[in-house]
């Protein structure tokens, strides 16, 4: 149950409210005992005295007060109902708002290496089933066993009236068949659900990766392999959702029979009793009554203790500690804030403020332990262009991200003005960072939306003059609204080398004294690279920059040119 404690804590700020929420499922309850009891009371005592008045016995009955009772407990219940699901539906709605948050927030601070496993469709779906399972973790998984143990007592107390061993020993198996029923859906529920979410998460994943390649599969005609494989995801899905579905129905059937059993000993015994004078007719046909009144109150306790297992298990997948699941903590800078590669914050250089970067004997290991950065050394003065070449894989972005603070060294370290990147505050050291990374993001937006990611104060004018310096300028005229211009799904309106270029837009309107760019020129032609590379050029002036790229006409000038191989670097 430890991974549901970070869940638990989040309600602290609600117990009022789920107090309240809880009180209210016990009213209706307790109200529906005590109409259907009170009514089977009702009906026999009116029965047996007009057999008394036929029968020329003297006979007397008060029908006004059980009769309000049957009318207040009607009310009270359906009152009750409608209050319990308008306020815990509330208080269910706001801790699923800070759910979705908390959950946002821990996927925001983990390391793009950490994120890069993780496919879009597993991201969407940590971002909503699994949440939804969540959300239901107090109205579906806590409050039922004990409103269920409240209402136990309720009826225990009801019994008493005929007697006290009846009431006694009828609560006592209610109560224990009631705690079998949920520690064994909770238990058998545990293999079930934890299936059962990875299922669901990888037939959402599969459906994303299938819908976003739809073009590639239609182009070398993969279409129907691909679905086989949707179609047998979803085969899994439903098998578990069916087997989860016969585990809650075993549960209540086995409930409800237990329940049934009770009612029938509690009859035969209260008229064993009426046959002995010892209570009245009315008593006798009550005190079963009671017991079937039960059914309601707990019959979700197979359910919920099912939906408490199937909590854990999106719990754990949640978690960003877990260490047999996606994530790693030990990947996930020791920071807490909340910049990114492309950042949102702007920080002016002023003199003096670009500082050096050393690398000290790093190595970096990936795959079955082969060397991407074997011992590899460097020192990057204050305002120092230094340019990095070599062939694709070879480690160039995994340096990148070392300096970023993504990637941890397996050995050796990384400093920036004589700290280490990994003792430093995350969201100072990317603040005063500009990386263009290798890939391009673009978001569903307008030009200007997409550079202001970068500095959201920008100025037109600022985003036109940076325009004019990417070559940019001709193509954002010829679109309809200008920099308003609406570019599609992930950029999906704009060809490769513009998206790049607006990438690199964002990191040079930050203004950051460290930069990193990793293959700024790609995608572009001869002309077009030779414009962006003499701004880059003036914009890199008074920075401490490390620049990346396949060859040297893919970078722009440098002070010192690097070559990478090996996990070493050379100069050429």
């Amino acid at each position: 149950m430890n991974e549901l404690r970070p869940y638990l804590s989040m309600m602290r700020p609600y117990r009022g409210r789920l107090l309240i929420g809880a009180a209210l499922m016990l009213v209706t309850a307790a109200s529906g005992i005590g109409l259907l009891a009170l009514s089977g009371w009702f009906i026999t005592a009116t029965a047996v005295t007009g057999a008394l008045l036929a029968a020329g016995v003297a006979a007397r009955l008060d029908i006004y007060v059980p009769g309000g009772g049957i009318r207040t407990f009607a009310v009270t219940r359906t009152v009750a109902r409608y209050f319990e699901r308008v306020f815990n539906h509330d208080v269910v709605l706001r801790l699923l708002r800070d759910l979705r948050g908390q959950t946002f927030s821990r996927l925001a601070n983990l390391s793009p290496g950490v994120l890069g496993q993780l496919r879009s469709g597993e991201l969407l779906n940590r971002l909503t089933t699994d949440i939804d399972r969540l959300d239901g973790l107090y109205l579906r998984g806590l409050a039922p066993p004990l409103v269920a143990g409240l209402a136990i007592l309720i009826t225990v107390a009801l019994l008493a009236i005929g007697s006290i061993a009846v009431a006694l020993t009828a609560g006592l198996i209610v109560m224990t068949a009631g705690a079998l029923i949920g520690v064994r859906a909770w238990f058998s529920g545990q293999a079930l659900t934890r299936r059962l979410a990875s299922a669901n998460a990888n037939l959402r994943a599969q459906l994303v990766d299938h819908l976003r390649g739809l073009t590639e599969l239609k182009a070398f005609g993969s279409v129907g392999y691909h679905r086989k494989r949707v179609d047998g995801l979803d085969e899994e899905e439903r098998a578990g959702e069916e087997r989860l579905a016969i585990e809650i129905a075993t549960g209540e059937a086995i409930l409800h029979g237990t329940l049934q059993l009770v009612a029938v000993g509690v009859l035969l015994t209260a008229l064993s009793l009426f046959a002995a004078d010892r209570i009245s007719g009315a008593v006798a046909v009550m005190m079963p009554l009671a017991i079937l009144a039960l059914l309601e109150p707990l019959g979700v306790l197979p359910g919920s203790g099912l939906h408490l297992a199937r909590a854990r298990a999106s719990a754990k997948r949640l978690d960003t500690r877990s260490t047999d699941g996606t994530y790693s903590s030990q990947e996930t800078h020791p920071g807490d804030g909340d910049g990114d590669g492309d950042g949102s914050q702007s920080t002016e250089v002023t003199p003096g403020q670009a500082g050096d970067i050393r690398f000290e004997s790093v190595t970096v290991r990936r795959g079955a332990g082969a060397k991407v950065l074997d011992e590899l050394s460097l020192t990057v003065g204050e305002g120092e262009h230094v340019g990095i070449i070599g062939a694709s894989g070879c480690g160039k972005s995994s340096l990148a991200n070392l300096l970023a603070g993504w990637l941890v060294p397996d050995s050796g370290q990384v400093l920036v003005e004589g700290k280490p990147v990994k003792k430093q505050d995350f969201a100072s050291h990317l603040a005063r960072l500009g990386y263009l990374t290798q890939q391009t993001d673009l978001f569903s937006g307008t030009i200007a939306g997409n550079l202001r990611v970068a500095c959201a104060e920008a100025s037109d004018a600022r985003l036109w003059s940076l325009i004019e310096a990417l070559a940019l300028d001709e193509f954002v005229a010829s679109c309809p609204d200008g920099i308003n211009t609406w570019i599609g799904e992930s950029g999906l309106e704009v060809s490769g080398g513009q998206a790049r270029r607006l990438a690199l837009g964002r990191v040079m309107l930050r203004d950051a004294p460290i930069v990193v760019l990793d293959e700024p020129l790609s995608g572009l032609d001869e002309a077009t690279a030779a414009q962006v590379s003499s701004a880059i050029e003036r914009w890199l002036t008074g920075r401490t920059a490390i620049v990346l790229g396949h060859e040297p006409s893919a970078i722009p000038s440098v002070d010192r040119l690097l070559q990478l191989r090996t996990g070493r670097l050379a100069r050429i």
